[in-house]
């Protein structure tokens, strides 16, 4: 019998470690803010934006939508020659190691496109992994989509950092902070 009773001892101490021990996997809150512009001519990529663009991807929840803080550098980009903000959005939202995948959309749909679409991966793990995909698309007389500029890069973001992904003609600036 001693080894039954050590046994259910040992289960009761480990059940009490596990609601002591701090939740190493729990997600984290986050506020995101993410800003694209253009800054020089299109440059349009040899495919156009896939049907599928969503795929996986949830769309932005009103409710964790904030007010975004890099305002000022918006407006400076957009007095700058040349540039031209296109999405300027900030949420809030928990992250864990399963990542979240969010929509993004932009104007008047023609058919299954948008004037500008993406979708923006965020999955915590040492630092934040970020997956950028956005589409700026231009549109024929009749609505059929002639082109698109593509922007796609996956790095890694530290809380709290400002980064800037230059690619082609688009721009990215990104922030996330707990």
């Amino acid at each position: 019998m001693p080894s039954l009773r050590r046994l259910a001892l040992l289960a009761m101490l480990a059940m009490l470690a596990m609601l002591v021990a701090p939740p190493a996997l729990a997600d984290t809150l986050y506020r995101v803010e993410l800003l694209l512009f253009r800054h020089a001519a299109p440059l349009e990529a040899s495919q156009r934006a896939p049907y599928d663009w969503m795929r996986d991807a949830l769309p932005l929840a009103a409710a964790n939508e904030r007010v975004p803080t890099l305002g000022e550098v918006a407006a400076r980009l957009e007095a700058s020659d040349g540039y031209r903000v296109l999405l300027h959005r900030a949420w809030q939202q928990p992250l864990g190691e399963r990542g979240v995948r969010l929509a993004f959309s932009q104007g008047e749909p023609h058919f299954e496109h948008f004037p500008l679409q993406g979708a923006l991966g965020l999955r915590q793990g040492r630092w934040l992994e970020v997956d950028a995909r956005f589409w700026v698309n231009r549109f024929g007389e009749y609505g059929q989509l002639l082109g698109s500029q593509y922007l796609r890069q996956t790095f890694q973001l530290r809380p709290g950092e400002l980064r800037y992904i230059d690619h082609d003609s688009l721009g990215l600036l990104i922030k996330a902070s707990r």
